[in-house]
């Protein structure tokens, strides 16, 4: 049995619990990842171990264990909870808002601030929770080979202007055709009028 496991098994104990074998294997499978695992992740891995754990059983005992501190819920920035193994008072994560990659922060990073908080306000049991999220080499690079390549794409104010003026010559020429059209026509008929009145069979008529 794993110190993590032997110890949650101690203090459930103290606490008037025992450690029943879904409680076993819900802390085994929290205790082996190398990762914070989703309720669906841990449903998954405990269900592989037995099939018959249900899923309220699985929220019950997280609850249970989550409240006896014995693991911790961390709600990571546009992500569901997932949950790991409560080891020390203080934990930390550095995070990617693109890939997601997840650091774990050295304990120390804020110094003596837990034993402060419990001396200036006398809180007891203090874990230090800090979530610290931002963008990875790899992803802020992409990230602004992006915006160079959407600023190439459009067009400079100047293209904007001079295809502007081109429309509006255009739409000049058109208009300028159909008022000549308009001139030319009256013109047309009246010549068409004068050479029928010239025309002897239709002086006949």
């Amino acid at each position: 049995m794993h110190h993590f496991v032997r110890a949650s098994n101690e203090l459930l104990r103290k606490r008037g619990y025992r450690l029943t074998p879904q409680r076993y294997m819900i802390l085994s499978v929290i205790q082996e990842a190398n990762e914070h695992l989703s309720i669906e992740q841990i449903t998954e891995r405990v269900q592989q171990r037995n099939p018959y754990v249900s899923l309220s059983t699985i929220y019950r005992t997280l609850e249970l264990l989550k409240q006896l501190g014995l693991i911790r819920e961390n709600h990571l920035p546009g992500e569901q909870p997932h949950y790991e193994a409560a080891e020390g008072h203080a934990h930390h994560h550095l995070i990617c808002r693109g890939c997601r990659t997840t650091i774990h922060l050295n304990e120390t990073l804020l110094g003596n601030l837990h034993e402060q908080l419990q001396e200036e306000y006398h809180f007891h049991n203090l874990t230090l929770d800090l979530v610290a999220a931002g963008y990875c080499t790899a992803c802020w690079a992409a990230m602004q080979q992006d915006e160079r390549g959407s600023q190439g794409c459009s067009e400079p104010p100047e293209a904007q202007g001079e295809e502007r003026q081109s429309e509006q010559v255009e739409k000049q020429q058109v208009v300028q055709n159909i008022d000549t059209e308009k001139e030319i026509e009256p013109d047309s008929n009246k010549q068409h009028h004068a050479a029928g009145a010239n025309d002897p069979a239709r002086r006949d008529l």
